[in-house]
């Protein structure tokens, strides 16, 4: 190689070794550059997304607050706030005798019984129909558990022998005769009522002379007809124009004036809406009951795996 040659070989080398140093320098840069740029991107995103998040969230809780306030008023607007005087205790399909319930009671002749509360006005009353001609005998008065229990079990009995089936059986029976610990007779408040003329337990006893006088002066001693006719819906009961309910002087006379019955009264639902949110939270139970075992059959079957 000439000299001439070599000068020109280092000429170049030097020319390429410039090159690389510059380009190197410019990557350099460029990368901090770029690393800069991400990092402010990256305090922008840190600092907005808080704000999107806080945003998001507070409308959820927001929602969900919505929520259950519509819910809370609603089931405020379902609740009952009924009386808690004795003479106005509500015993019916959807409203049982409460556990600890007692009660003291006095005879009234004929080995019937009453709430010992009851028993003087009950006395006036009988004494002033008789006073007028008119004779009025007690058939069924204060009722335990286990009376009321047999003549349930009887009534369904003889529906089922009608071609009933059980469940249609029970549904008839249980307006006809009080479910067992929803009988107003085991208060010691209630009593069946007839006229010495006709005795029977049937619409007929609407003709009585003893039920036209219990009609015209039963609220002025505090009882009042407590199934009245075509209040099937609201009292869970059918007509029964033997059935007369103490209720005390006051109620007796505000209830017979507005023709209201013992529910309407105290301010409860009526028996048939009550049955039906009942059946409704039954079926609601048991349809999460039966989510619930396909959720642990579904994972205890992905865990087998």
């Amino acid at each position: 190689m000439t000299k001439r040659q070599k000068k020109r070989m280092l000429a170049l080398t030097g020319s390429l070794t410039a090159v690389i140093c510059v380009g190197m320098l410019i990557g350099t840069v460029y990368a901090q550059t770029m690393e800069q740029e991400q990092q402010e991107e990256g305090g922008v995103q840190e600092i907005v997304l808080p704000d999107v998040l806080e945003e998001e969230t507070a409308e959820h809780t927001e929602e969900t607050l919505t929520e259950e306030t519509e819910e809370e008023k609603e089931k405020e607007e379902q609740e009952e706030h009924l009386p808690e005087d004795w003479n106005l205790i509500l015993v019916n399909r959807t409203h049982p005798i409460p556990e600890d319930y007692e009660v003291e009671l006095k005879n009234i002749g004929s080995g019937h019984q009453i709430d010992a509360r009851a028993y003087d006005d009950f006395r006036a009353m009988i004494q002033a129909a008789k006073s007028e001609g008119v004779y009025i005998y007690v058939t069924s008065s204060y009722r335990d558990l286990d009376k009321q229990t047999d003549l349930y079990n009887k009534k369904v009995e003889s529906y089922v022998m009608q071609g009933y089936s059980y469940e249609s059986a029970k549904e008839q029976a249980g307006q006809v005769v009080a479910v067992p610990g929803t009988s107003e007779h085991h208060l010691g408040l209630a009593l069946d009522l007839v006229s010495s003329e006709y005795r029977k337990l049937d619409e007929k006893q609407e003709n009585t002379k003893g039920f036209k006088w219990l009609t015209e002066h039963s609220w002025e001693y505090g009882f009042i007809l407590r199934y009245p006719n075509g209040e099937t819906d609201i009292t869970g009961i059918i007509y029964e124009p033997w059935h007369f309910r103490y209720v005390g002087l006051e109620a007796a006379k505000e209830i017979t004036e507005s023709g209201l019955t013992l529910e309407e009264y105290v301010g409860a639902r009526p028996v048939s809406e009550g049955l039906a949110a009942l059946e409704e939270q039954e079926q609601t139970a048991r349809r999460q009951q039966g989510e619930n075992l396909y959720t642990k059959d579904s994972t205890e079957s992905t865990s087998d795996r």
